[in-house]
This record gives structure tokens, sequence and C-alpha cells, in this order.
């Protein structure tokens, strides 16, 4: 039975009948993330990095303190914001979330105004920001 089985396979493999017809090997160009990264001090590194759908930024990653890692991660849904994530004491861990754009805003300013250019848009969409 087993000898069967086998066969069978290989004989739909030679003849080129693809039996996992639900996989691609290939993402779909629509499903890549793209990135791109923004310069807010202006020393060479980034210190921003949005993550493309190829139409709206779902995600911004954005190191406050200059240390290398991200403290601050702002999720979107269809070009909107969805929530906020930050990590006030930079230890890598979340200590404050934020489920309203306007009390993130409001943080933001308070706290690191020279990331509002760039972690405050009223349009996230993929061409607004010029991936």
């Amino acid at each position: 039975m087993k000898k069967i089985s086998i066969a069978v396979i290989l004989a739909l493999f030679f003849l080129g009948v693809n039996t996992y017809s639900g996989f691609s090997e290939e993402t779909p160009a629509s499903n890549k993330t793209v990135t791109k990264t923004a310069d807010v001090n202006k020393d060479g590194k980034p210190d921003v990095t949005y993550y493309s759908d190829g139409a709206y930024v779902t995600k911004a990653e954005a190191d406050t303190n200059f240390d290398g890692k991200p403290d601050v991660t702002v999720y979107l849904k269809d070009g909107k914001f969805d929530s906020a994530e930050v990590d006030t004491d930079y230890n890598g861990t979340v200590d404050k979330k934020f489920t309203d754009a306007n009390g993130f805003n409001k943080w933001l300013n308070d706290n690191h105004p020279g990331f509002n250019d760039e972690l405050n848009k009223k349009d996230w969409t993929f061409n607004a920001l010029k991936f």
C-alpha cells in the first residue's frame, strides 16, 4: 500500500501536478514589507524605521534615546493610528501603551518633540512617505 502511494505521488510530481495548491513558494509582491528609515538627529544612523505593505505604513519604530534600539513602536491599520507602545525607561520592556492617537501625540510632544514630524502623521500612506 505504501509503495502505491509513493508511486502515485511521484507520478503526479513528474506530470507537473501540484498536490499542494494552497501554498506558494514566492510571496506575492503585495505581501512584501518595504522599509524606510529616517535620521532624526542627523548623525548618519537611522532613528525611525517605517514598515509598509505597499499601500500603507503598518508600523513605525523609533529610537528616541539614540542608543540603537527602538523604544517606541506605533502600529497602524489602513493608514490610521491603531496603538503605540513605549519603553520609557529604556530597559527593553514596554511601560506605556496608547490606544488613541491624541494621548500618544500629547505624550510624544511632551517627551520627544523632535520626533513629532516622524511619528505624528496625518497621512500614513505609502506614497506620502515616499518609499
